[in-house]
C-alpha cells in the first residue's frame, strides 16, 4: 500500500511559559461525492516497466512478456524499486519478480514497525492484531478510500480492532488524481470518510501515489501538495505520502518539496538483513510478503523512522538523550526539545512530530536556547556572544537546551533562510536535507553543534 499524512489548519503560537492557540476555523466541509468514477487513466497499461510501480502477484508464474531483468528493477541495496499497484477500482497486477516470503519469526530483517492493510487482508480480529505485537508491530495503516467512489468495506472493523488491540492507527487513500482539482476532490472524499469513521484530526492521513496508469500524467508533486493542502483545510493535521522508490529516483515525485520525512518509501528486499535503509525518509516499506504464525495471508511491513506511525519511541544510546523535532505547518518553524512533555504539548495544539532529530550527550558543551516573544521564533546556539547579543535585543534567554558532543561524533548542519521571519534557521544531521535547502536559496552556516 502507499500512504499520505496531513496537517491541520490550526494557527499555532507557542511560548515556553504557556501555549497559546489561535484557532483559525476551517471552512465547513462540503462533502463532494460524484456518481461517476472520475478516473481518467488510460485503458492500456504502460509498456515501459521503468515507468511502473513495483507490481507483484502472489503467483509464482512469470510470463516471458512480463519478465524484466532483475538488474533493471533493483539498486545497490539489493531492493526492488517498485511495489505493486493494488487498485480496488481497476485491478491490474503484473508480475515482474518474485519476492521472498518473510516470517515474522525471522529476526534477520529490518525493523518490523507497522503493517498496512486493505480489503485484500479481509477481517482481522483483535487477538490477531495482539499476536502481531509479539513481533514488534505497534502500528497499522488501513486503506480507507480510493478515487471519489470507493470505501474499503473492511475499514471499520480493521480500524476498531486495531485500536482495541493497542495499535496506533493511520489511514491511507489510493490516489488517481492527475490535476490539482482532482486532487482536491479526492482529498475531500478521503476527509469525509475519515470523519464518518470517527477519526480524530490528529490521525495520520496518507496519500498513496503508486498507480502505474497515472505515472507521468500531471505534476505528481504539485498535485500531491494540493491533496495535502485540502486535507489541512478540512481539519486534518498530519499528512504524509507513500511512493515507490522509482517515483523518487525518476523525479516524478520531489521529496524535498513534500518533505523527506513526510515520505513513506517502498523498496522491497530480495536479500534480507537487519540493515534499515532509506533513513533519509520518514518510513520504509521493505516487504509485501510478511507472514504471521497462525494468521493467513501476506502483509506489507515497514520500518518507522519518525515514530508517527507507531506507538514506540526510538531508544537513545547510553549516555545520550533523544532530541525531538517538530514542525509548525502554519509558520514554517522547526522546534527541537528533549522534553517529552513539551513535545506532547505541541502535538496537542497541532504541531507535526517529525521524530528524533538526533541524540544529544547528557554532558558536554552547552547549547543555549532563546525565544523571540514578538515573532514566536526560537534560536539555538553554542556561541555565548550570539546568545548575549540576542538577549540584548529582547530575545528571552531560556537556559541550556542540551549539550554538544565534545568528540564531534555527529554534525548538526545549520542553514539560514533570508526570506523568512519565523523559522529562519534549520538544524539537521541529514546532509541531503542541508544540500537541498542550499539549492533552494538558504544560506549554509556550517556545523552548529554535534550529536552523539
Amino acid at each position: 500500500m502507499k500512504k499520505i499524512i496531513i496537517i491541520s489548519s490550526l494557527f499555532l503560537f507557542y511560548s515556553f511559559s504557556s501555549v497559546q492557540i489561535a484557532l483559525a476555523e476551517s471552512t465547513e466541509y462540503e462533502e463532494t461525492q460524484t456518481s461517476q468514477n472520475p478516473i481518467t487513466a488510460p485503458t492500456e497499461s504502460l509498456s515501459d516497466p521503468s515507468q511502473m510501480e513495483e507490481q507483484y502477484t502472489e503467483s509464482s508464474e512469470v510470463s516471458d512478456e512480463a519478465f524484466v531483468p532483475q538488474s533493471e528493477l533493483t539498486n545497490e541495496f539489493g531492493s526492488f524499486y517498485l511495489p505493486k499497484g493494488r487498485s480496488d477500482l481497476q485491478p491490474s497486477i503484473s508480475l515482474y519478480a518474485t519476492l521472498p516470503v518473510v516470517s515474522a519469526t525471522n529476526s534477520n530483517t529490518p525493523t518490523k514497525g507497522f503493517i498496512d492493510v486493505s480489503s485484500h487482508n479481509g477481517s482481522i480480529s483483535v487477538n490477531q492484531y495482539k499476536s502481531m505485537k509479539n513481533y514488534g508491530v505497534t502500528g497499522v495503516i488501513v486503506k480507507l478510500t480510493e478515487g471519489t467512489t470507493y470505501t474499503n468495506p473492511y475499514a471499520q472493523s480493521q480500524i476498531a480492532n486495531a485500536k482495541t488491540a493497542g495499535l496506533k492507527v493511520a489511514v491511507y487513500h489510493y490516489s488517481w488524481f492527475t490535476s490539482d482539482s482532482e486532487a482536491r476532490a479526492e482529498a475531500a472524499y478521503f476527509a469525509a470518510s475519515a470523519k464518518k469513521f470517527g477519526l480524530s484530526s490528529s490521525t495520520v492521513l496518507v496519500n498513496d501515489i503508486e498507480e502505474p496508469k497515472i505515472a507521468g500524467l500531471g505534476n505528481h508533486t504539485a498535485n500531491s501538495k494540493a491533496f495535502e493542502n485540502r486535507l489541512k483545510e478540512l481539519g486534518f493535521g498530519n499528512v504524509t505520502h507513500y511512493v515507490g522508490l522509482y517515483w523518487l529516483t525518476s523525479g516524478q515525485i520531489n521529496a524535498t518539496q513534500l518533505g523527506n520525512k513526510n515520505i513513506w518509501v517502498a523498496a522491497y528486499l530480495y536479500t534480507l538483513s537487519k540493515n534499515n535503509l532509506y533513513k533519509e525518509y520518514g518510513a520504509w516499506q521493505w516487504s509485501s510478503q510478511l507472514t504471521f504464525p497462525g494468521i493467513s495471508g501476506y502483509f506489507d511491513i515497514s520500518a518507522d523512522y519518525t515514530g508517527i506511525y507507531t506507538n514506540t519511541e526510538p531508544v537513545a544510546p547510553e549516555g545520550s538523550t533523544a532530541m525531538y523535532r517538530l514542525y509548525n505547518p502554519n509558520t514554517g518553524e522547526h522546534f527541537y526539545t528533549k522534553n517529552s512533555y513539551e513535545k506532547n504539548s505541541l502535538l496537542n495544539v497541532g504541531w507535526l512530530y517529525e521524530g528524533v532529530g538526533w541524540n544529544a550527550p547528557t554532558s558536554g558543551i552547552p547549547v543555549y536556547r532563546l525565544y523571540n516573544q514578538n515573532s514566536g521564533d526560537h534560536h539555538y546556539t553554542l556561541n555565548t556572544n550570539e546568545r548575549d547579543m540576542l538577549s540584548s535585543k529582547g530575545w528571552k534567554y531560556e537556559g541550556i537546551g542540551w549539550y554538544s558532543d565534545t568528540k564531534k561524533t555527529v554534525p548538526l548542519y545549520r542553514a539560514y533562510n533570508p526570506n523568512a521571519k519565523i523559522g529562519t534557521h534549520n538544524y539537521t544531521v541529514n546532509r541531503n536535507e542541508q544540500t537541498n535547502l542550499i539549492k533552494n536559496g538558504w544560506r549554509d552556516e556550517g556545523v552548529s553543534w554535534h550529536g552523539k
